[in-house]
């Protein structure tokens, strides 16, 4: 691509919760700046990543996984994955692989199938089934819109990530670098932290409560060696309350101390992470939550 003109543009990742939108996102650009568990609807908000090279500036929006909205948090969740797609170059559908599909891809599709940006479908999580489901899966989807091409991936494997980027290229218009060259990511330093500590909510508890967390970041201060955070996990019952501090504080510790190591690799500098956990019932509802949330 070296003698090829320089390109850069918005390209949507958008999915069913759980497609690998977020850890292909994180692979493409060698950094972790989307939370990633196996829990669906573990991203709520659009994240946008910048993957800067001497030949592109390829902007991805990593959209919340679509589904069917039951409260004001899911519908406000899903409206922001409607309004990504309206504001890009390219679309990218992830699909897993051998994955369930239903109401909520029948209604993605729809979407997406007339809108006039190109559009190309990436099979994900190719490393976990065998070589036929891939195939069945891209053959039974590709007929269904008017995609560009398809490809299958696997971000754990790091297969094929090179060859989608040359396509999503070739897709990009001719354009002037629209975001200083080191920055990988638009999502200021608050949004990022909360991040982190929700991440291991929904890896240490994988039922309903971390859906019904929201984490504030109430104060942190960046200092040149250290960094102090005061973070307040909100959760929406009492007996919630119980489970995130654990047996002795048990839980809040290992989910502070995970949350607090990432966040020293992501920032390089030491981190002091102290958390509390209070109830605020029905949160979910509530406008000035989402608002915390940034929905």
């Amino acid at each position: 691509m070296s003698d090829n003109p320089f390109r850069a543009g918005l390209i949507a990742l958008a999915g069913l919760p759980n497609a690998g939108k977020s850890t292909l996102l994180n692979t493409i650009l060698g950094e972790k700046i989307a939370i990633v568990s196996r829990t669906p609807q573990t991203t709520r908000n659009a994240i946008y990543g910048i993957k800067t090279t001497k030949e592109y500036q390829a902007i991805f929006v990593d959209t919340p996984g679509f589904h069917s909205p039951k409260n004001s948090l899911n519908k406000a969740i899903v409206q922001q994955a409607i309004d990504s797609l309206s504001i890009v170059d390219v679309i990218c559908l992830l699909v897993e692989a051998g994955g369930k599909r239903g109401k909520d891809f029948n209604n993605l599709i729809g979407l997406i199938k007339d809108a006039p940006q190109e559009k190309i479908l990436i099979i994900t999580k190719i490393d976990a089934v065998p070589k036929e489901v891939v195939y069945k899966t891209a053959e039974e989807i590709f007929p269904l819109c008017k995609f560009k091409h398809v490809l299958p991936v696997s971000s754990q494997k790091n297969v094929n990530i090179d060859t989608l980027m040359n396509l999503i290229y070739a897709e990009l218009p001719e354009n002037v670098m629209q975001y200083d060259e080191d920055l990988i990511t638009t999502q200021p330093d608050k949004f990022l932290i909360s991040e982190y500590i929700r991440e291991q909510l929904f890896i240490r508890l994988r039922n309903e409560v971390p859906h019904d967390t929201l984490v504030y970041i109430e104060d942190y201060r960046d200092k040149s060696k250290v960094m102090e955070i005061d973070a307040i996990i909100y959760v929406n019952r009492d007996s919630q309350k119980g489970i995130v501090i654990g047996e002795g504080g048990s839980m809040l510790k290992k989910i502070g101390m995970t949350a607090r190591k990432n966040l020293e690799s992501f920032f390089e500098k030491n981190v002091r992470l102290n958390l509390l956990v209070k109830v605020k019932a029905n949160w979910v509802s509530k406008p000035e939550y989402l608002d915390i949330q940034g929905l």
